[in-house]
């Protein structure tokens, strides 16, 4: 059988994760576009790079078939070439700003927009060959979507596809797992992520700090993060950064933070620790997860977006929070419901912590547990096989 090549317009973690050497033995090419020349030299002709258009660029894709691929893969991308084409989506699809802000709230502006109406008539043309939803999440929340565009709806649907990210085990799944705190006697936790407030970073130090005063010593914390404000979904500035720098090197004897690791060394902190952290109020997957788990470490999560379906309190442990039925986002757009859902992440850390602390011994089957689902359920050469069957399609 031919050689498949593959083309994919960004090198991102995204195309790394999902499309950029998943299928054994095919070529993978970047492919430039029209519109990825606009977003590079746009701004030096005038652009305002925080425009409504210049955001939707990086959503679409044109290179009038220059680039001689067999299939495009786009992660959130619409091809309005003619090259055959698939695409992974997060959230929903077509990702226009406009679409993202009004497709619950003001769905007739929506419905009216020709801009979308054309993305979703591409999507639903015979050229676009498969769409693959990152979670069963995000299938719902665009089957909600669709449901304002029933003329394209059931051929879009017709072809999408769940497929969770593939992830290839960082332990040895002959060996005996290992855990820290079994020589230690002290419970290791780690969090990852640059959006360390959106991410429950802060929930995370206030309730450690919280057992520490109680007299509760028996566990550290280490962190890898930028700390970056969060205007989307905690709604940190800069003020909250200065404060949650200052309680990082009050209670730096217990608190291991770095700026930023490579991603080999973050690898590795993974192992070296008993517990991952991911308690967030907003993620539309979350791979980090993943990469605790295939270490055999279990991960503290809340229930949203796609949490559910790669966590669950046999393997890991899930913070309920109050959230949409459809897709599971959790609620944070007044300070009310911040407040609520920062309130519920704390409570519910408090509990799952005090857990485990009283009973360490959990750790080892939740983590055995981790391992064996990323082994079932991620598996890399199946997830290879999937997409290979949706190019040779095309």
């Amino acid at each position: 059988m031919s050689s498949l090549k593959i083309g994919h317009a960004g090198r991102q973690y995204p195309e790394v994760r999902n499309i950029i050497g998943c299928v054994e033995g095919a070529n993978y090419q970047l492919c430039r576009d029209y519109y990825s020349l606009l977003r590079r030299f746009g701004p030096l002709l005038g652009a305002d790079p925080s425009s409504n258009r210049f955001f939707d660029q990086q959503f679409r894709f044109r290179d009038f078939g220059f680039n001689r691929v067999d299939c495009l893969h786009l992660f959130n991308g619409i091809n309005y070439s003619r090259t055959p084409w698939v695409t992974t989506y997060e959230t929903l699809i077509p990702r226009f700003r406009h679409v993202l802000t009004n497709h619950t709230t003001d769905t007739e502006r929506v419905r009216s927009s020709e801009k979308a109406k054309r993305a979703l008539s591409l999507l639903a043309s015979e050229q676009c060959r498969g769409l693959i939803a990152l979670s069963g999440s995000a299938r719902q929340i665009q089957g909600q979507f669709l449901g304002h565009f029933p003329e394209f709806k059931d051929q879009i649907e017709n072809k999408t596809v769940v497929l969770h990210p593939p992830q290839k085990p960082l332990a040895d799944p002959e060996m005996e797992l290992t855990f820290p705190y079994e020589n230690s006697g002290i419970v290791s936790f780690m969090l990852v992520g640059h959006h360390f407030f959106r991410k429950g970073g802060e929930e995370v130090i206030e309730a450690l700090a919280e057992f520490r005063r109680r007299g509760d010593t028996d566990f550290r914390l280490v962190i890898v993060s930028r700390l970056q404000t969060d205007s989307y979904a905690s709604s940190a500035d800069a003020d909250d950064v200065i404060r949650v720098r200052a309680l990082i090197n009050e209670n730096s004897e217990w608190i291991e933070h770095y700026e930023a690791l490579s991603p080999e060394d973050v690898l590795e902190k993974m192992r070296l620790c008993d517990i991952g952290l991911l308690p967030s109020y907003a993620e539309t997957y979350g791979y980090s997860v993943l990469e605790f788990q295939a270490c055999g470490r279990p991960v503290i999560t809340t229930n949203v977006r796609a949490f559910p379906e790669i966590n669950s309190d046999d393997r890991g442990w899930l913070i309920p929070v109050s959230k949409r039925e459809i897709g599971g986002e959790a609620y944070f757009k007044t300070d009310q419901d911040r407040a609520a859902l920062s309130n519920a992440i704390k409570t519910g850390l408090t509990g799952v912590v005090e857990g485990i602390l009283a009973n360490p011994q959990q750790i080892r089957t939740k983590g055995t547990l981790a391992l064996a689902h990323i082994l079932s359920n991620h598996n890399h050469k199946s997830f290879g096989q999937s997409l290979e069957a949706l190019y040779r399609r095309a």
